[in-house]
């Protein structure tokens, strides 16, 4: 028995309403985090308290928010021209990724405001790495034509060489980079 396919407005909505639950579960989080910590001193450092309160609902608001955002894109599925350019942007974001992970390689000098912003993308990606790869299998998994889903192998290949490059980095004695 196949699936209905949902009208429209149901899609919107429940897309919708799937952020409306990250946005609560952001908020339940955060509420969470300031009961346990009520009784705790926190007079000099009230910016820790703080940050850890928004990194605490922020965690949870991205953690929720994957679902819905899950469901958008497989809604989406049939537009091509959004799956091929989404592909194309996976592509370019690893490589400039891979060019920034390889950048202390060639230079440590870090004076120039572009080459400090391709040393954060760098860091980002290290750190980064398995959740990108994730993301980028999913979408290939999603990608409803041939052209985007050889794009998004290509990402993700791009992705695995930045994950040997995070295991050189993290893991090496003396890494080069």
């Amino acid at each position: 028995m196949p699936l209905p396919n949902p009208s429209r407005r149901t899609r919107i909505a429940l897309v919708c309403g799937g952020y409306g639950l990250a946005l609560v579960a952001a908020w339940v989080a955060g509420y969470l985090y300031d009961a346990r910590l009520a009784g705790a001193p926190y007079d000099t450092s009230g910016g820790m308290y703080a940050g850890g309160q928004l990194i605490t609902q922020l965690a949870a608001f991205l953690a929720v928010a994957m679902v819905p955002t899950l469901l958008a894109l497989w809604f989406l599925r049939g537009h091509p021209g959004l799956w091929n350019s989404i592909a194309l942007a996976s592509v370019a974001f690893a490589a400039v990724g891979l060019v920034a992970v390889l950048m202390p390689l060639v230079t440590t000098d870090i004076r120039h405001v572009g080459l400090a912003l391709l040393g954060l993308l760098g860091l980002a990606q290290l750190l980064g790495v398995p959740l990108w790869t994730a993301a980028f299998v999913l979408f290939a998994l999603m990608a409803p034509t041939p052209t985007a889903k050889r794009l998004l192998v290509i990402a993700i290949g791009l992705e695995l060489m930045i994950g040997a490059c995070a295991a050189i980095h993290w893991f090496s004695p003396s890494p080069p980079f």
